[in-house]
């Protein structure tokens, strides 16, 4: 799989590696080594799925154009706190082969605010019936920076938990908009994600999602994603095999 360059920041850029970014991998590094499994987002469910883009004017061509792509999705907590306490819940999309064989997209997304600014933080909530999650960090997608957002379509009968996704997918079924948004404009459509079949436990617990994964005019930009890519690296690296 192709590893998308971030942007380069100038001088910023191997000061940040060196020393934020360094910290940053060891301090991640040495967690997943001790808890031999992810430090954040632990606990998950994993689906195979698929991405029915709308198409668009967006400035990338797997937003563009419009079609159906293959893909995974993990639904997790984020601390793994009891469910009866708000987590920080998280949603991972790949788009499997969406810029060539073998060359993925994948946004990793988290409950956050829906207006302008609390798009960009972080909310603990108790269900994913939460109305947005987010990016969070932002993206250069067409010369416009900006998130991506995420929100359950439709309802179901009971508060969807963790425990309970799997039967809301066989049952009600499970589909999420993706959208996108600038720093202080609307939301604005991208596709839909439909949860077609739930994965395996180990297969889920092997997934390997990484920011650094992207590329066709969809851009990571800042020091904090330079930072984040890698924590991720150095967290993916300490973990076991499976």
């Amino acid at each position: 799989m192709r590893e998308h360059a971030f942007r380069p920041l100038g001088a910023v850029t191997p000061a940040v590696e060196a020393t934020a970014g360094a910290a940053a991998a060891a301090l991640m590094g040495a967690a997943s080594a001790v808890r031999r499994k992810r430090v954040f987002h632990p606990d998950g469910v994993a689906f195979e799925a698929s991405v029915q883009v709308t198409g668009a004017s967006h400035g990338a061509p797997l937003l563009d154009e419009a079609g159906r792509h293959d893909a995974v999705v993990r639904l997790s907590r984020g601390v793994g706190l009891p469910r009866s306490f708000p987590d920080f819940l998280g949603l991972a999309l790949r788009i499997t082969d969406a810029h060539g064989p073998g060359d993925h997209q994948d946004l990793l997304l988290v409950s956050a605010g829906d207006r302008p600014v609390l798009r960009h933080a972080l909310v603990p909530v108790r269900g994913f019936d939460h109305h947005r999650f987010s990016t969070l960090l932002p993206y250069e997608v067409g010369g416009r920076k900006v998130v991506f957002g995420a929100r359950v379509l439709g309802e179901g009968p009971v508060p969807l938990h963790l425990e309970n996704l799997r039967d809301r997918a066989a049952t009600t079924g499970l589909r999420f908009a993706l959208e996108l948004a600038e720093t202080s404009g609307e939301w604005e459509p991208v596709g839909v994600v439909d949860v077609v079949a739930p994965m395996p436990d180990a297969d889920g617990d092997a997934l390997r999602y990484d920011p650094a994964h992207t590329g066709g005019g969809i851009e990571p930009v800042g020091v904090v994603q330079t930072v984040r890519r890698l924590a991720y690296r150095a967290s993916q690296a300490a973990r076991p095999t499976t």
